[in-house]
């Protein structure tokens, strides 16, 4: 880990500046940078918040509020490798202690559905498929070992092989994939 070059916190990871002039600060140097810069005091939040998923698991996330000059964003990720990750962004105006409210509502809408079941055919094999004929996940290096990437679905990694796999009961059919930034909203119409 980088210490942030204002406070010495082993947290830094923000990169500020030019090539030439660049500071490696924390969250909350960065902040405080930016609040004093754009006119914006950063109200206190919870810097870790717990949640139970539809699955019944209890997960626990980071919380980190960042002010840029394009509004407020705050993210949950969950603390493990490879966990969910969830995000939501205000304008600098804002409320944000509304702001959190609607992270850990989207976190919590989000962690209802689970996208992948875990089943075993007859031989004792284990295979994975698609539960409702879709899936949302998030794209990530797999830096631990092959640097390939790997599609992070009901907050456990799935390689492109796996998933490749969930999708032969498809064969035939059109397959629709959106990327979406992380603090938009995904809805499904389902039909009834």
């Amino acid at each position: 880990m980088v210490d942030c070059q204002r406070c010495g916190s082993a947290e830094a990871y923000i990169h500020f500046g030019s090539e030439m002039e660049k500071e490696v600060l924390c969250i909350g140097c960065y902040n405080a940078m930016m609040s004093e810069v754009l006119g914006v005091k950063v109200e206190s939040y919870p810097e870790g918040v717990s949640i139970r998923g539809g699955d019944g698991m209890v997960r626990h996330f980071s919380i980190k509020k960042r002010l840029h000059s394009g509004g407020i964003s705050m993210v949950a990720e969950e603390l493990k490798s490879f966990g969910y990750q969830f995000a939501v962004h205000g304008e600098l105006e804002c409320d944000q202690g509304q702001l959190f409210l609607q992270l850990i509502d989207k976190a919590e809408r989000a962690m209802m559905e689970t996208f992948i079941q875990e089943g075993k055919f007859p031989n004792g094999q284990h295979y994975y498929s698609l539960k409702k004929d879709r899936l949302i996940g998030i794209v990530e290096s797999n830096r631990e070992e092959d640097g390939n990437p790997v599609l992070v679905v009901d907050g456990k990694p799935y390689t492109w092989e796996e998933i490749g796999k969930m999708l032969m009961s498809y064969e035939g059919f059109q397959l629709k994939v959106e990327a979406v930034d992380i603090s938009d909203e995904i809805e499904w119409i389902d039909e009834e």
